[in-house]
């Protein structure tokens, strides 16, 4: 069976690492793929898509102690009201694991977040990346692109930030978020830049993936 070639863009909140995916699908000519993962797994589960934004890279019981800090997910996903009914990660999980799988049945596609680089881990001709910085950079993104008020609220948006995806990742798959093991490539978007970071993912897809 021929597999169409895919990446899985994971980063770290406040890294622009989902910019990075946009200028690698872009450069590639392939799907990017974000919100609309989230979206199509809503639909499959048959609920509201603002009712599962807030569960998004979320274990169970970590959904308000984020949402009262920083009143969204992530720079993509706008705040909204927490679940009435809660949707368990494993859920979410895996209705997204299906839409992505059913996704890259069509056309090669970057994937970002959703856990991509564990729920493809196996399939073949797959290139997993991580998207990175350090806690000040980050809180500077947050700020200068208006997703904080100021620095400090910023930099503890970003701790939280991390704690929470971490606690998901953990949560689902037993593993490390952060362990680089876990990828083919890490990249430090504050050493490389943004389209540093974008030509170096786009390079590795060339080499890794067959038909990129």
């Amino acid at each position: 069976m021929t597999h169409h070639p895919a990446i899985t863009l994971s980063r770290s909140f406040g890294s622009g690492g989902t910019q990075v995916g946009f200028l690698a699908a872009r450069q590639l000519n392939w799907r990017f793929c974000d919100r609309r993962i989230l979206s199509q797994a809503a639909r499959a589960l048959g609920i509201p898509i603002e009712r599962l934004a807030n569960q998004e890279e979320r274990p169970s019981g970590f959904l308000e102690q984020l949402l009262n800090l920083t009143a969204f997910a992530s720079p993509e996903v706008p705040y909204t009201p927490p679940l009435e009914l809660p949707i368990y990660s494993r859920e979410l999980f895996e209705a997204e694991r299906s839409v992505m799988l059913h996704l890259l049945d069509r056309a090669p596609a970057v994937i970002v977040g959703r856990g991509g680089f564990f729920a493809l881990n196996d399939r073949p001709n797959t290139l997993h990346v991580r998207i990175q910085a350090d806690v000040a950079y980050r809180a500077r993104y947050l700020v200068e692109y208006g997703y904080a008020p100021h620095v400090d609220a910023a930099q503890e948006m970003v701790v939280k930030s991390d704690r929470n995806r971490s606690a998901f990742i953990r949560e689902i798959s037993g593993r490390e978020w952060a362990d680089p093991q876990n990828f083919d490539l890490v990249l430090d978007i504050s050493r490389i830049g943004l389209e540093g970071c974008a030509t170096q993912v786009v390079e590795a897809a060339k080499h890794h993936c067959k038909h990129a």
